[in-house]
């Protein structure tokens, strides 16, 4: 029998935590530490170039549905799929999460963009068609998250104490 969600959640939480803080006793109280702060934005302003080019790069219609931010958005949650089960499965480095995670998936996937987009669909007559992005968004946006941490279970660690 299959241990419900929120167990399965808990535990995954109990993990991410154990990684991200290896060392015995409680994880440090956060705070504002200048490193981890100029490692999100440097994710972010990349993850947000990046963005920018790929929806320039896909066409959009006016009124049609909003290729560009719907595959933007679908790729950033299979990488964040990728990137949450590859580094649980590992010793991170101390940078990673960071700056791959909260800046560069931040900056590169757009909730915003998604709703403005519902919203000019719906506002400019094709209400289904909004309702329709936002429904497959969600739906293919969970799916990419879960092949992801299919997938980033997948890619070997290597140990960085040992010799090569």
């Amino acid at each position: 029998m299959r241990e419900p969600l929120r167990g399965r959640l808990h535990n995954r939480e109990r993990a991410e935590a154990r990684v991200l803080h290896p060392r015995k006793g409680p994880p440090p109280i956060p705070g504002l530490k200048p490193r981890v702060i100029a490692d999100i934005a440097v994710g972010g302003a990349l993850g947000a170039l990046a963005r920018y080019g790929l929806t320039q790069a896909i066409p959009a219609a006016r009124l049609g549905f909003p290729w560009n931010t719907f595959t933007v958005n679908i790729i950033g949650c299979l990488a964040m799929g990728i990137l949450t089960s590859y580094l649980l499965g590992g010793r991170p480095h101390p940078v990673a999460r960071p700056l791959a995670v909260t800046g560069y998936l931040g900056g590169f996937t757009t909730f915003s963009h998604l709703i403005d987009g519902v919203y000019t669909l719906g506002d400019g007559g094709k209400p289904g068609l909004g309702i329709g992005y936002a429904v497959a968004s969600v739906v293919l946006g969970w799916a990419a998250v879960a092949v992801g941490l299919v997938l980033g279970r997948k890619i070997p660690h290597h140990d960085s104490g040992g010799a090569e």
